[in-house]
Protein backbone atom coordinates (compact mmCIF):
# COMPACT_ATOMS: atom_id res chain seq x y z
CA UNK A 1 0.00 0.00 0.00
CA UNK A 2 2.92 2.49 0.43
CA UNK A 3 4.85 1.41 -2.27
CA UNK A 4 1.81 2.20 -4.37
CA UNK A 5 0.91 5.78 -2.80
CA UNK A 6 4.83 6.02 -3.35
CA UNK A 7 4.68 5.38 -6.85
CA UNK A 8 1.05 7.48 -7.09
CA UNK A 9 3.20 10.76 -5.74
CA UNK A 10 5.96 10.41 -7.67
CA UNK A 11 4.40 9.95 -10.87
CA UNK A 12 2.57 13.59 -10.09
CA UNK A 13 5.75 15.30 -9.43
CA UNK A 14 7.12 15.74 -13.20
CA UNK A 15 5.30 18.83 -15.71
CA UNK A 16 4.94 16.76 -18.44
CA UNK A 17 3.31 14.34 -16.76
CA UNK A 18 0.69 16.43 -15.02
CA UNK A 19 0.06 17.85 -18.50
CA UNK A 20 -0.66 14.87 -19.96
CA UNK A 21 -3.36 14.24 -16.93
CA UNK A 22 -4.74 17.27 -17.71
CA UNK A 23 -5.45 16.28 -21.28
CA UNK A 24 -6.76 12.75 -19.99
CA UNK A 25 -8.98 14.56 -17.57
CA UNK A 26 -10.79 16.19 -20.97
CA UNK A 27 -10.68 13.28 -23.50
CA UNK A 28 -9.29 9.67 -24.03
CA UNK A 29 -6.29 10.15 -26.13
CA UNK A 30 -4.54 7.95 -28.96
CA UNK A 31 -0.53 7.36 -27.95
CA UNK A 32 0.15 9.03 -31.02
CA UNK A 33 -1.58 12.73 -29.86
CA UNK A 34 1.54 13.32 -27.06
CA UNK A 35 4.13 11.97 -29.22
CA UNK A 36 5.02 15.31 -29.95
CA UNK A 37 3.78 17.23 -26.65
CA UNK A 38 5.60 20.48 -25.62
CA UNK A 39 8.86 19.79 -28.62
CA UNK A 40 9.20 16.11 -26.39
CA UNK A 41 10.91 13.80 -28.66
CA UNK A 42 8.52 10.16 -29.03
CA UNK A 43 10.47 8.19 -26.56
CA UNK A 44 10.26 10.39 -23.24
CA UNK A 45 6.53 10.64 -24.09
CA UNK A 46 6.44 7.39 -24.24
CA UNK A 47 7.94 6.87 -20.71
CA UNK A 48 5.92 9.59 -19.01
CA UNK A 49 2.44 7.10 -20.57
CA UNK A 50 4.46 4.15 -19.07
CA UNK A 51 5.16 5.46 -15.58
CA UNK A 52 0.83 7.16 -15.45
CA UNK A 53 -0.10 3.47 -16.41
CA UNK A 54 2.13 1.42 -14.03
CA UNK A 55 1.07 4.22 -10.94
CA UNK A 56 -2.25 3.31 -11.55
CA UNK A 57 -3.32 6.91 -12.56
CA UNK A 58 -3.93 5.74 -16.72
CA UNK A 59 -5.37 3.04 -18.21
CA UNK A 60 -3.81 1.59 -21.73
CA UNK A 61 -6.41 0.01 -24.28
CA UNK A 62 -6.10 -1.03 -27.37
CA UNK A 63 -8.69 0.04 -30.19
CA UNK A 64 -7.99 -1.30 -33.39
CA UNK A 65 -4.44 -0.31 -34.21
CA UNK A 66 -4.23 2.25 -32.01
CA UNK A 67 -3.53 2.48 -28.12
CA UNK A 68 -5.99 4.48 -26.02
CA UNK A 69 -5.20 6.35 -22.68
CA UNK A 70 -7.65 6.95 -20.38
CA UNK A 71 -7.40 8.47 -16.44
CA UNK A 72 -8.23 4.84 -14.78
CA UNK A 73 -11.72 5.17 -13.55
CA UNK A 74 -14.17 7.74 -12.27
CA UNK A 75 -12.62 7.86 -8.31
CA UNK A 76 -9.31 8.28 -9.89
CA UNK A 77 -10.92 11.52 -12.04
CA UNK A 78 -12.54 12.87 -8.96
CA UNK A 79 -9.42 12.13 -6.79
CA UNK A 80 -7.15 14.05 -9.52
CA UNK A 81 -9.85 16.59 -9.94
CA UNK A 82 -9.73 17.53 -5.72
CA UNK A 83 -6.20 17.95 -5.65
CA UNK A 84 -6.78 20.69 -8.01
CA UNK A 85 -4.94 19.28 -11.60
CA UNK A 86 -6.91 21.07 -14.31
CA UNK A 87 -8.64 19.22 -17.26
CA UNK A 88 -7.26 21.07 -20.41
CA UNK A 89 -9.44 21.71 -22.90
CA UNK A 90 -7.21 20.98 -26.22
CA UNK A 91 -4.92 17.87 -26.58
CA UNK A 92 -0.86 18.07 -26.72
CA UNK A 93 -1.02 17.49 -30.76
CA UNK A 94 -2.96 20.72 -31.36
CA UNK A 95 -0.61 22.84 -30.28
CA UNK A 96 2.24 21.45 -31.66
CA UNK A 97 4.72 23.63 -33.14
CA UNK A 98 6.55 22.58 -36.90
CA UNK A 99 9.02 20.56 -35.30
CA UNK A 100 8.15 17.61 -37.08
CA UNK A 101 7.58 19.66 -40.07
CA UNK A 102 11.21 20.92 -40.02
CA UNK A 103 12.53 17.53 -39.57
CA UNK A 104 11.30 16.54 -42.73
CA UNK A 105 12.84 19.80 -44.80
CA UNK A 106 16.01 18.89 -42.99
CA UNK A 107 15.77 15.31 -44.79
CA UNK A 108 14.62 16.36 -48.13
CA UNK A 109 17.41 18.68 -48.43
CA UNK A 110 19.85 16.66 -46.91
CA UNK A 111 18.94 13.66 -49.37
CA UNK A 112 18.13 15.64 -52.22
CA UNK A 113 21.20 16.91 -52.21
CA UNK A 114 22.69 13.03 -52.34
CA UNK A 115 20.33 12.01 -54.90
CA UNK A 116 21.71 14.98 -57.27
CA UNK A 117 25.33 14.72 -56.43
CA UNK A 118 26.28 11.00 -55.05
CA UNK A 119 26.47 8.75 -51.73
CA UNK A 120 27.94 9.22 -48.47
CA UNK A 121 28.00 6.75 -45.48
CA UNK A 122 26.24 6.73 -42.20
CA UNK A 123 22.66 6.93 -44.15
CA UNK A 124 23.45 10.56 -45.30
CA UNK A 125 26.00 12.00 -42.59
CA UNK A 126 29.48 12.62 -42.29
CA UNK A 127 30.39 11.05 -39.37
CA UNK A 128 32.34 7.42 -40.48
CA UNK A 129 35.41 7.21 -39.10
CA UNK A 130 38.72 6.14 -41.00
CA UNK A 131 37.85 2.69 -41.62
CA UNK A 132 34.93 2.95 -43.29
CA UNK A 133 35.65 5.23 -46.52
CA UNK A 134 32.41 7.12 -48.39
CA UNK A 135 32.47 4.11 -51.45
CA UNK A 136 28.57 2.77 -51.79
CA UNK A 137 30.12 -0.55 -52.67
CA UNK A 138 32.38 -0.85 -49.65
CA UNK A 139 29.12 0.13 -47.10
CA UNK A 140 26.74 -1.88 -48.69
CA UNK A 141 28.95 -5.28 -48.50
CA UNK A 142 30.07 -4.59 -45.00
CA UNK A 143 25.83 -4.37 -44.36
CA UNK A 144 25.24 -7.48 -45.85
CA UNK A 145 24.94 -6.99 -49.70
CA UNK A 146 26.34 -10.15 -51.77
CA UNK A 147 28.84 -9.67 -54.90
CA UNK A 148 26.09 -10.43 -57.35
CA UNK A 149 23.65 -7.94 -55.70
CA UNK A 150 25.92 -5.01 -55.66
CA UNK A 151 26.28 -5.73 -59.49
CA UNK A 152 22.06 -5.31 -60.18
CA UNK A 153 22.43 -1.73 -61.49
CA UNK A 154 25.26 0.12 -59.23
CA UNK A 155 24.03 3.71 -59.81
CA UNK A 156 20.95 3.01 -57.38
CA UNK A 157 23.35 1.98 -54.77
CA UNK A 158 23.84 5.18 -52.57
CA UNK A 159 25.33 3.79 -49.79
CA UNK A 160 22.56 4.83 -47.04
CA UNK A 161 21.31 1.56 -45.59
CA UNK A 162 22.37 -0.13 -42.22
CA UNK A 163 21.62 -3.53 -43.22
CA UNK A 164 19.89 -5.76 -46.19
CA UNK A 165 16.31 -6.03 -45.44
CA UNK A 166 15.73 -7.93 -48.49
CA UNK A 167 17.75 -11.03 -47.12
CA UNK A 168 15.75 -11.66 -44.27
CA UNK A 169 13.65 -13.87 -45.80
CA UNK A 170 11.61 -15.22 -48.79
CA UNK A 171 10.23 -12.24 -51.50
CA UNK A 172 8.34 -14.72 -53.86
CA UNK A 173 7.27 -15.03 -57.14
CA UNK A 174 4.05 -12.42 -57.63
CA UNK A 175 4.58 -10.91 -54.29
CA UNK A 176 3.49 -6.70 -54.26
CA UNK A 177 5.92 -5.12 -52.22
CA UNK A 178 6.47 -1.90 -51.17
CA UNK A 179 9.77 -0.17 -49.82
CA UNK A 180 9.34 2.69 -47.36
CA UNK A 181 12.14 5.17 -47.97
CA UNK A 182 13.14 4.00 -51.69
CA UNK A 183 15.72 6.51 -52.12
CA UNK A 184 17.41 5.64 -55.54
CA UNK A 185 16.00 2.47 -55.57
CA UNK A 186 18.49 -0.37 -54.70
CA UNK A 187 16.17 -2.55 -52.90
CA UNK A 188 13.19 -2.02 -55.00
CA UNK A 189 15.35 -3.51 -57.98
CA UNK A 190 16.63 -6.59 -55.94
CA UNK A 191 13.19 -7.15 -54.83
CA UNK A 192 11.98 -6.88 -58.69
CA UNK A 193 14.01 -9.15 -59.60
CA UNK A 194 12.22 -11.74 -56.96
CA UNK A 195 8.50 -10.91 -57.74
CA UNK A 196 8.85 -11.46 -61.41
CA UNK A 197 6.09 -9.86 -64.09
CA UNK A 198 3.47 -11.75 -61.83
CA UNK A 199 4.85 -9.09 -59.09
CA UNK A 200 5.25 -5.46 -58.65
CA UNK A 201 7.52 -3.72 -56.04
CA UNK A 202 6.99 0.15 -55.25
CA UNK A 203 8.76 2.54 -53.51
CA UNK A 204 8.26 5.40 -51.47
CA UNK A 205 10.32 8.53 -50.70
CA UNK A 206 9.33 11.88 -49.46
CA UNK A 207 12.50 13.41 -51.35
CA UNK A 208 11.53 13.96 -54.94
CA UNK A 209 14.84 14.31 -56.02
CA UNK A 210 15.37 10.41 -54.99
CA UNK A 211 11.99 9.74 -56.96
CA UNK A 212 13.59 11.07 -60.00
CA UNK A 213 16.79 9.50 -59.64
CA UNK A 214 14.77 6.23 -59.55
CA UNK A 215 12.43 6.77 -62.08
CA UNK A 216 15.80 6.95 -64.37
CA UNK A 217 17.37 3.81 -63.34
CA UNK A 218 14.07 1.83 -63.79
CA UNK A 219 13.42 3.48 -67.58
CA UNK A 220 17.30 3.25 -68.25
CA UNK A 221 17.46 -0.17 -67.25
CA UNK A 222 14.00 -1.30 -68.35
CA UNK A 223 12.69 -2.45 -65.24
CA UNK A 224 8.63 -2.78 -65.93
CA UNK A 225 7.40 -3.96 -62.35
CA UNK A 226 8.38 -1.25 -60.71
CA UNK A 227 6.66 2.15 -59.48
CA UNK A 228 8.15 5.14 -57.38
CA UNK A 229 6.01 7.25 -55.61
CA UNK A 230 6.59 10.69 -54.13
CA UNK A 231 5.23 10.55 -50.81
CA UNK A 232 5.07 10.56 -46.53
CA UNK A 233 5.76 7.22 -44.63
CA UNK A 234 3.64 8.58 -42.39
CA UNK A 235 0.62 9.08 -44.69
CA UNK A 236 1.46 5.97 -47.49
CA UNK A 237 0.14 6.73 -50.89
CA UNK A 238 -0.87 2.86 -51.12
CA UNK A 239 -4.73 1.24 -50.46
CA UNK A 240 -5.34 -0.74 -47.84
CA UNK A 241 -4.73 -4.54 -47.77
CA UNK A 242 -2.65 -4.35 -50.91
CA UNK A 243 1.13 -5.55 -50.07
CA UNK A 244 2.34 -8.67 -49.62
CA UNK A 245 5.63 -7.57 -48.02
CA UNK A 246 7.19 -4.36 -46.66
CA UNK A 247 11.05 -3.70 -46.95
CA UNK A 248 12.88 -0.90 -45.11
CA UNK A 249 16.40 -0.09 -44.84
CA UNK A 250 17.37 2.90 -42.39
CA UNK A 251 14.35 4.94 -42.73
CA UNK A 252 12.19 5.00 -39.71
CA UNK A 253 14.46 6.65 -37.99
CA UNK A 254 14.07 9.45 -40.05
CA UNK A 255 10.69 10.24 -39.09
CA UNK A 256 9.02 12.07 -36.48
CA UNK A 257 6.55 10.13 -35.69
CA UNK A 258 7.35 6.64 -36.18
CA UNK A 259 3.96 5.22 -34.63
CA UNK A 260 2.29 6.71 -37.74
CA UNK A 261 4.80 4.73 -39.74
CA UNK A 262 3.95 1.24 -37.73
CA UNK A 263 0.37 2.25 -38.38
CA UNK A 264 0.30 2.86 -41.68
CA UNK A 265 2.26 -0.41 -42.78
CA UNK A 266 -0.14 -2.29 -40.86
CA UNK A 267 -2.79 -0.95 -42.81
CA UNK A 268 -1.41 -1.44 -46.00
CA UNK A 269 -0.09 -5.23 -45.33
CA UNK A 270 -2.64 -7.97 -46.14
CA UNK A 271 -2.95 -10.07 -43.13
CA UNK A 272 0.21 -12.81 -42.44
CA UNK A 273 1.80 -10.15 -44.48
CA UNK A 274 5.61 -8.84 -43.35
CA UNK A 275 7.81 -6.21 -42.87
CA UNK A 276 11.35 -6.49 -43.19
CA UNK A 277 13.37 -3.83 -41.09
CA UNK A 278 16.99 -2.68 -41.02
CA UNK A 279 17.24 0.61 -38.98
CA UNK A 280 18.89 2.44 -36.55
CA UNK A 281 17.83 2.32 -32.97
CA UNK A 282 19.89 3.85 -29.51
CA UNK A 283 20.85 1.72 -26.74
CA UNK A 284 21.10 4.82 -24.78
CA UNK A 285 19.48 8.29 -24.43
CA UNK A 286 21.08 10.93 -26.33
CA UNK A 287 21.59 14.24 -24.76
CA UNK A 288 19.77 17.22 -26.10
CA UNK A 289 22.66 18.59 -28.10
CA UNK A 290 22.97 15.66 -30.13
CA UNK A 291 19.17 15.37 -30.44
CA UNK A 292 19.10 18.88 -32.23
CA UNK A 293 22.17 18.17 -34.72
CA UNK A 294 20.55 18.54 -37.74
CA UNK A 295 23.73 16.17 -38.66
CA UNK A 296 22.75 13.62 -36.77
CA UNK A 297 18.99 13.76 -37.18
CA UNK A 298 20.03 13.52 -40.91
CA UNK A 299 22.34 11.03 -40.42
CA UNK A 300 20.43 8.43 -38.53
CA UNK A 301 21.07 9.26 -34.81
CA UNK A 302 19.59 12.66 -33.68
CA UNK A 303 15.90 11.18 -34.44
CA UNK A 304 16.38 7.48 -33.52
CA UNK A 305 14.34 5.87 -30.76
CA UNK A 306 15.84 3.44 -27.71
CA UNK A 307 15.53 -0.11 -28.45
CA UNK A 308 12.82 -1.45 -26.34
CA UNK A 309 10.40 1.54 -27.42
CA UNK A 310 10.99 1.22 -30.97
CA UNK A 311 9.88 -2.52 -30.75
CA UNK A 312 6.79 -1.97 -28.52
CA UNK A 313 5.96 0.72 -30.54
CA UNK A 314 6.10 -2.12 -33.50
CA UNK A 315 3.73 -4.41 -31.18
CA UNK A 316 1.54 -1.25 -30.34
CA UNK A 317 0.70 -1.42 -34.22
CA UNK A 318 -0.24 -5.03 -34.07
CA UNK A 319 2.53 -6.61 -35.13
CA UNK A 320 3.88 -9.80 -34.50
CA UNK A 321 7.75 -9.90 -34.16
CA UNK A 322 9.06 -12.99 -35.58
CA UNK A 323 12.94 -12.30 -35.85
CA UNK A 324 14.26 -9.93 -33.96
CA UNK A 325 18.75 -9.41 -34.02
CA UNK A 326 21.08 -6.83 -33.37
CA UNK A 327 24.61 -5.28 -35.34
CA UNK A 328 26.15 -3.70 -32.47
CA UNK A 329 29.34 -3.62 -34.44
CA UNK A 330 28.04 -0.49 -36.61
CA UNK A 331 28.25 1.93 -33.96
CA UNK A 332 32.37 1.09 -34.21
CA UNK A 333 32.70 0.74 -38.18
CA UNK A 334 30.35 3.97 -39.04
CA UNK A 335 29.14 5.54 -36.40
CA UNK A 336 32.18 6.83 -33.94
CA UNK A 337 31.41 4.69 -31.33
CA UNK A 338 27.92 6.13 -30.65
CA UNK A 339 25.24 4.85 -28.63
CA UNK A 340 23.32 3.25 -31.98
CA UNK A 341 22.88 -0.19 -33.22
CA UNK A 342 21.61 -1.58 -36.03
CA UNK A 343 18.05 -3.41 -35.13
CA UNK A 344 17.08 -6.28 -38.01
CA UNK A 345 13.59 -7.17 -37.66
CA UNK A 346 11.06 -9.97 -39.40
CA UNK A 347 7.15 -8.43 -38.11
CA UNK A 348 4.13 -9.83 -39.09
CA UNK A 349 0.49 -8.47 -39.65
CA UNK A 350 -2.04 -11.16 -37.79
Amino acid sequence: MVEERVKFFKALGDETRLNIIGFLLSNEHCACDFKQMKDKDQTTISRHLKVLTEAGIVKRTKRGRNIIYDIKNDEMKGRLLNMGIEAKGDCACNKVGDTGSIIKESVKKAYGKIAREGGSCCCGSSCCDGDVSNDPIRISASLGYSDEELKVLPESNLGLGCGNPGAFGAIKLGDIVLDLGSGAGMDVFLAAGKVGNSGKVIGVDITMDMIRKARRNAKKNGFTNVEFRHGDIEELPVDSDSVDLILSNCVINLTPNKSKVFNEAYRVLRKGGKMYISDMVLLEELTEEQRNDEELITGCVGGAILRDDYLELLRDAGFYLDRVSDDIGIAERQYQNLPVESLKIVAVKV
